[in-house]
């Protein structure tokens, strides 16, 4: 039972980083077998130091400046 207690609490950090690198625009399937093969805290730590993409901040400032334009 304990075993399978930690196999779930992993795969939820595991895809806790997955769904992190995807907002962030990284490449989410590749940072998710990093967290999975090394681990979850160590990909926390790099991805909480790498910024987002640039693709990512121009989509969030079209999305911010078409609801600036609607007000």
């Amino acid at each position: 039972m304990e075993l399978f207690v930690t196999f779930a609490f992993w795969v939820l950090l595991v895809f806790g980083i997955y769904k992190w690198a995807e907002s962030k625009g990284r490449n989410a399937v590749m940072w998710g077998f990093i967290a999975a093969l090394i681990s979850p805290m160590i990909a926390a730590l790099i991805l909480l130091f790498v910024p987002k993409t640039l693709e990512k901040q121009a989509e969030e400032a079209k999305k911010l400046q078409a609801l600036m334009e609607t007000q």
